[in-house]
């Protein structure tokens, strides 16, 4: 993948180019590459969030236990 960047300008103006039915794939395939992302950082987050709680970072209780904590 290259280092250089490009303009949302100009990533519009080449897919103004497309006919209307690349345009829809485009949208779907771009759709579903910010889904797979998402997913990945929830992925990510949930692994350290894993790790959090193997190490013993992490209190449980309720949500009463929760409000009387941040309350000192």
């Amino acid at each position: 993948m290259s280092s250089r960047a490009v303009s949302i300008n100009t990533v519009l103006e080449y897919v103004d180019q497309l006919d209307r039915d690349d345009q829809e794939y485009l949208s779907e395939l771009l759709h579903k590459r910010l889904i797979d992302s998402k997913r990945a950082a929830i992925a990510k987050r949930a692994v350290q969030a894993r790790l959090n709680v193997q190490k013993g970072r992490c209190k449980t209780g309720s949500a009463k236990d929760l409000l009387a904590d941040l309350n000192g």
